[in-house]
C-alpha cells in the first residue's frame, strides 16, 4: 500500500513539474511575441523617420544651395574665366 502511494505521489510530483515547466515557457513565449511585436513597430517607425531624414538631406544637396553656402559662409568665389586645353 505504502509503495503504491509513493507511485502516485511520484507520478502526481512528475506532473506538476512537467505542468509547471509548461506554464513557464509558454509564459516565456508569449512575452516574446509580445517584444516582438514591439519591435517590428519600431523598426517600421524607424524606416520613415530614416526615409523622412533622407528626403531632408537630398533636399539640403541641390547644387544651388551648396553654391550659396560656399559663397557666403566660405568666402568661396566662381572663376572669372576657365580655359581648356582639349586633345
Amino acid at each position: 500500500m505504502k509503495n503504491q502511494f509513493r507511485q502516485a505521489l511520484l507520478v502526481l510530483l512528475i506532473f506538476v513539474i512537467i505542468a509547471a515547466v509548461h506554464l513557464f515557457i509558454n509564459t516565456q513565449n508569449i512575452g516574446l511575441k509580445y517584444k516582438a511585436t514591439d519591435l517590428k513597430i519600431k523598426l517600421g517607425a524607424l524606416r520613415s523617420q530614416r526615409q523622412m531624414l533622407g528626403a531632408q538631406v537630398a533636399g539640403k544637396e541641390t547644387p544651388a544651395l551648396i553654391e550659396k553656402y560656399a559663397v557666403e559662409k566660405l568666402g568661396m568665389a566662381t572663376p572669372a574665366d576657365v580655359k581648356y586645353i582639349l586633345p
